[in-house]
C-alpha cells in the first residue's frame, strides 16, 4: 500500500466533498425556479460547433467539444490541457488506416514497431499505457489489441499529458480515445473499396439509418476486409472486421445504445523481434523487405467487444450515463527468436515458440454531469464511479530439442526452414487486476474571464499474479489512491486563453525485477502552460504550452540473461525520470477552402537523479525522438477537385551505450481527390513520395531495429446512395 500525507488526501478530497455539498444545495428546484436561475446567469459563450462533437460530415479537421481530459464536455480552449483529435474527414483525405497511421499524423505522437504486430505509442517521452474507447478505459496490450482497421470510428481524440482523471492510473504520457460512428435516422449506404502497391486489397461497406417509420429505433453496420501481401517480403495480412450498432429511444429522455464489434487479423509471416545490426552496431546492408521470420511464422489476433449505454436527460442540463463494455481480447501465435553465432553477423534461429493468450477486460462507469448555480454563476460538474477488471492467461509452448538455423540475415531463404515440433510447455502467467475508483470534476466560473477546473479520483487497485511455470506468485493492493487535478482557464479576449494545470500521477506495474518481484508503482506529478486561440467560431485551433513530467520507479528493461527462470523479461527501477518540453499546434479550416493540422514537440526526458550506470542529467529513452514535427493539410480547388500532403519528421534517435544510431528524417506524402458527383468520390494517395529509408524503430544490436514504409500508392473509390 502507498503512503500519502494527510494534506494531500484533504485537497484532493476537497472536490468530491464540495460536489456532495453543491448536490445537496441543487435539490430538485422548480420549473420556474429554474427559470428565475437562469435569467440571473451571465450569458453563457456556446461555440457553434460544440452542438455536436460528430465530424463526420463536417469536412473538419477539428471537432467542437471533447471529453478526454477531464469528463467534462469542453471545447479544445476551454481544456487546460494539449489535446488534438485526428477527424473522420482527415482519416479519408490521408489515407489514415490504423492507429499506426494516427500515430505518425498527430502532433507530439510516435511509433515504435520493432516487430510485424506489436506496436507501441509514446508522448513526450513516455509509452501510452492505456486507451479508452467511448471514454471507457482499457490496457493498451500491443500483443494482442487489434486497430488495424479505423473503419467503425467518427474521430480519435487525443489528449498528452497525464490522463488520470480518465484512467486512475496510467503513464502521464496522454490518452487516445476511439469515439465510435453512431446510428442516424437518416438512411445512407456506403460502399468503399481500394487498391494498392503490394497487391493491397480492401473493401468498406456502412449502412446506417431509422430501423422504424418513427426513427425511434436507429442502427448502424460497418464491415471492413483487407488483404495485403506488405512491403516486407513473407510477411502477409487478412484483416476483417464486423460492427454494428444500434440506438433506440426509450422514452422522449431516455436512449439506450448496444452493439457489438469483431476484429479478426491473420498474419503469416510475423516476426517477434526486429532486425538485428552488425556487430559493431551499424546497420547491415538490408534491404527493407529482409524479414528474420521463416515463412511458418504467423501471430494471429482476435478481439470481441460487446458494449452499451444508457443514457437519461434529467432537465435543467442534467443528464446521468451507465455504460458499460466487455472486451477479449485473444492471440494464437508461432514465432521464433534469434540470436548471434558469437563475433560473426551470422545468426541462428532459436526458440521456436507458440504463443497462446487470453485477455478479458470489463468495464462499467456511471456518472452525472449538468450546470448548477452558486453564488449567481454558472458552473458545471461531472461526478460518477468506475469499475474494471483485466483477467490474462498467457502460455508458451517451445520445440523440443531447441530449435536451431544458422543464416546470414543479409542474404537468406526465408523458405528454408523446417518448422520444427512444438508441444512443450514451458511459460505461463495468470492474472487478475480489479480496479475500483469514484470521480470528480468542476468547472467554476469565477469571472467572467476566469474558471477554475478541479477535481479528484479515489481509486481501490488489486493486482494478483501467479507463474504457472513455477508456482511463483506476486501481486499488491492498494486502497483510497487520490489522484487530485487542478486547472485555470483565464480569457485574454475573445479569441485567447491562458491556462494551466496540475496533477499528480500514479501507475501500478505489471514489470518485474531479475527474481519475478514486482516492482513498485511509478509516481509522479504532471504541469502544464500554455495559451489557446480559438478562431472563426471554433472552426479553427491553435495552442502553445510548457511542461514538466515527474515519475519515480519507471522500469527499465535490462537484458533477458539477467532475468531468472520462467521469465521472458524483468527490469529494475529507473529512479526519478523529468520529461521538460513544449509543443505548437494549430488544426482547423484556414480559409472555407482549406483544412490543416499541425504541430512541433520538443521534449528532453532525462535522468534528474543518478541511477545505475546512469548519470544524472543522461538522456532518458535516447531511442524515442525528441523533436517531432507533424503536418497534414487539404486544400479544395473546385466543388469537385481537392489536393493535399503531410510531412513527418523526426531528430536522431539513439540506442544508449551502444553504437546503434538512427539519423533524423522526414517523410512526405501528397494525396489527390475527384469529387465526380453527389455520389461517387475517387481518392489517391501516395505515402513517403521520396522513397525515404529510414528505419522506424531501433532496440539492440541483437533485434528490434525495423524499417519504415516505403513509397507506396493506394487508389480509392467511395459510392454513396
Amino acid at each position: 500500500m502507498t503512503n500519502h500525507s494527510a494534506q494531500r488526501k484533504a485537497a484532493a478530497l476537497a472536490p468530491t466533498l464540495m460536489a456532495a455539498a453543491i448536490l445537496g444545495t441543487l435539490g430538485a428546484p422548480a420549473h420556474g425556479q429554474a427559470q428565475q436561475q437562469e435569467q440571473n446567469l451571465p450569458e453563457v459563450r456556446v461555440n457553434a460547433q460544440a452542438a455536436s462533437a460528430t465530424t463526420e460530415g463536417s469536412g473538419s479537421y477539428t471537432s467542437g467539444s471533447m471529453t478526454a481530459a477531464t469528463r467534462l464536455n469542453l471545447s479544445m480552449r476551454e481544456t487546460p490541457q494539449s489535446v488534438s483529435v485526428v477527424t473522420r474527414q482527415q482519416m479519408d483525405d490521408m489515407n489514415i488506416r490504423s492507429v499506426e497511421d494516427i500515430a505518425n499524423i498527430t502532433p507530439g505522437l510516435s511509433l515504435n514497431k520493432g516487430a510485424t504486430e506489436r506496436a507501441s505509442f509514446y508522448s513526450r517521452g513516455f509509452s501510452i499505457s492505456n486507451f479508452t474507447e467511448d471514454g471507457l478505459t482499457m490496457s493498451a496490450d500491443g500483443d494482442t489489441l487489434g486497430f488495424a482497421t479505423l473503419a467503425m470510428y467518427d474521430r480519435v481524440e487525443i489528449l498528452r499529458g497525464a490522463a488520470g482523471m480518465m484512467n486512475g492510473v496510467g503513464n502521464p504520457s496522454g490518452t487516445m480515445n476511439f469515439v465510435r460512428k453512431r446510428p442516424t435516422a437518416q438512411n445512407e449506404v456506403s460502399l468503399t473499396g481500394s487498391i494498392g502497391r503490394y497487391h493491397d486489397y480492401r473493401g468498406e461497406v456502412d449502412a446506417r439509418g431509422a430501423l422504424n417509420q418513427a426513427g425511434s429505433l436507429r442502427g448502424r453496420a460497418v464491415a471492413a476486409y483487407q488483404d495485403t501481401d506488405t512491403f516486407i517480403s513473407n510477411y502477409r495480412h487478412k484483416r476483417a472486421l464486423l460492427y454494428a450498432t444500434a440506438d433506440a429511444d426509450l422514452s422522449r429522455d431516455t436512449t439506450l445504445s448496444v452493439g457489438f464489434h469483431v476484429n479478426d487479423e491473420r498474419n503469416p509471416g510475423s516476426t517477434w523481434y526486429g532486425l538485428p545490426t552488425a556487430l559493431d552496431g551499424s546497420f547491415l546492408p538490408l534491404d527493407r523487405s529482409a524479414s528474420n521470420a521463416p515463412d511458418w511464422t504467423f501471430w494471429n489476433k482476435k478481439n470481441t467487444r460487446l458494449f452499451a449505454e444508457l443514457e437519461h436527460r434529467l432537465g435543467n442540463g442534467w443528464k446521468v450515463k451507465l455504460a458499460a463494455q466487455a472486451l477479449q481480447d485473444e492471440l494464437d501465435s508461432v514465432v521464433t527468436g534469434i540470436a548471434r553465432v558469437p563475433k560473426t553477423n551470422l545468426f541462428r534461429l532459436s526458440a521456436a515458440n507458440a504463443f497462446v493468450y487470453d485477455r478479458q477486460q470489463r468495464i462499467v462507469d456511471a456518472q452525472a454531469a449538468g450546470p448548477f448555480s452558486l453564488l449567481g454563476r454558472r458552473h458545471e460538474i461531472v461526478f460518477g464511479a468506475s469499475y474494471r477488471t483485466r483477467d490474462t492467461e498467457d502460455k508458451g509452448y517451445k520445440s523440443v530439442p531447441d530449435y536451431s538455423y544458422t543464416f546470414n540475415p543479409v542474404n537468406w531463404d526465408t523458405g528454408a526452414p523446417v518448422k520444427p515440433a512444438i508441444g512443450t510447455f514451458y511459460y505461463g502467467q495468470d492474472s487478475k487486476t480489479k480496479q475500483t475508483g469514484v470521480y470528480t470534476t468542476a468547472r467554476f466560473s469565477l469571472a467572467d474571464p476566469l474558471a477554475l477546473l478541479v477535481g479528484g479520483r479515489v481509486d481501490w487497485y488489486d493486482y494478483r499474479a501467479i507463474n504457472t511455470f513455477t508456482g511463483a506468485r506476486s501481486g499488491y493492493k492498494v486502497s483510497r489512491e487520490v489522484t487530485p487535478y487542478a486547472g485555470l482557464v483565464y480569457d485574454i479576449d475573445a479569441r485567447h486563453s491562458l491556462y494551466g494545470s496540475w496533477t499528480s500521477i500514479f501507475n501500478p506495474q505489471s514489470a518485474v525485477d531479475r527474481h519475478g518481484v514486482l516492482l513498485d508503482p511509478v509516481t509522479g506529478i504532471n504541469m502544464e502552460a500554455g495559451v489557446k486561440g480559438e478562431y472563426f467560431g471554433g472552426a479553427l485551433n491553435a495552442s502553445a504550452a510548457v511542461f514538466r513530467i515527474v515519475q519515480k520507479n519507471l522500469a527499465t528493461a535490462l537484458p533477458l540473461t539477467q532475468c531468472g527462470p520462467g521469465l521472458l523479461s524483468c527490469s529494475e527501477a529507473a529512479g526519478e525520470v523529468r520529461s521538460d518540453g513544449f509543443e505548437l499546434s494549430v488544426s482547423g479550416a484556414l480559409t472555407p477552402r482549406w483544412q490543416m493540422s499541425a504541430g512541433f514537440t520538443y521534449n528532453t526526458a532525462e535522468y534528474a537523479k543518478a541511477q545505475g550506470s546512469n548519470a544524472a542529467g543522461a538522456r532518458y529513452a535516447a531511442e524515442r525522438p525528441s523533436r517531432l514535427l507533424r503536418l497534414s493539410t487539404s486544400y479544395r480547388l473546385s466543388d469537385a477537385w481537392r489536393v493535399g500532403g503531410a510531412l513527418r519528421a523526426q531528430n536522431q534517435i539513439y540506442k544508449t551505450n551502444s553504437a546503434i544510431r538512427q539519423g533524423g528524417y522526414a517523410v512526405a506524402d501528397l494525396n489527390a481527390g475527384w469529387q465526380v458527383n453527389g455520389q461517387l468520390d475517387v481518392r489517391l494517395s501516395v505515402t513517403n513520395v521520396f522513397d525515404r529509408s529510414y528505419y522506424q524503430a531501433i532496440s539492440s544490436i541483437d533485434s528490434g531495429n525495423a524499417f519504415g514504409d516505403p513509397r507506396s500508392a493506394v487508389l480509392t473509390a467511395k459510392y454513396t446512395f
